[in-house]
């Protein structure tokens, strides 16, 4: 009698630890699937800021722009079956362009102030606003087009410690 007993409480108690198993393989695969889709939403919102760059500099490439929005855009972004709304807005200021070293050796700092030529600095935020986080999330993008003729768009990474570009309006 109290074998069985015994058998029927180690059973329940299998029967459990199997369940808490099956029930943490269960959550473990929706963060990674939650993980997935922040993913490639980030990468979908970096896309849109870096290619409402490549539309605004093709719109102020060879025009008088001086400062402002260049223009305010609304990008799908299709994942499965949500549809996602990207509000992508681009601004840009025209001066000329430097490119400055900065060297750090203890306390002092040199710069070295090098002209790269007259032209634009454009800046593109992309946006998700009420996203299923609660809140407006977005990207950045940065990059110039010097007035050359030929000169292609560069696009700006965050400043390392020996590189920092600057407009200025002379």
């Amino acid at each position: 009698m109290k074998q069985k007993g015994f058998a029927t409480i180690f059973g329940l108690c299998l029967i459990l630890v199997v369940a808490l198993t099956v029930k943490g393989i269960q959550e473990a695969e929706a963060n990674h699937a939650r993980e997935v889709f922040n993913f490639e939403l980030e990468q979908a919102l970096q896309s849109a800021a870096e290619s409402g760059i490549i539309e605004a500099a093709e719109l102020v490439r060879g025009q008088t722009f001086s400062k402002g929005t260049i223009f305010t855009t609304t990008k799908t972004f299709k994942n499965g079956e949500q549809t996602i709304n990207i509000t992508v807005e681009v601004k840009g200021e025209r001066g000329k362009i430097y490119l400055c070293p900065v060297e750090r050796t203890s306390e002092i700092v040199r710069e070295d102030i090098d002209l790269l030529g007259a032209g634009v600095y454009l800046m593109s935020r992309a946006t998700i606003e009420d996203s299923i986080f609660g809140e407006d999330i977005y990207r950045r993008a940065y990059a110039y087009v010097l007035d050359a003729a030929d000169t292609k768009i560069i696009f700006m990474e965050l400043p390392t410690r020996y590189e920092n570009y600057v407009i200025k309006n002379d």
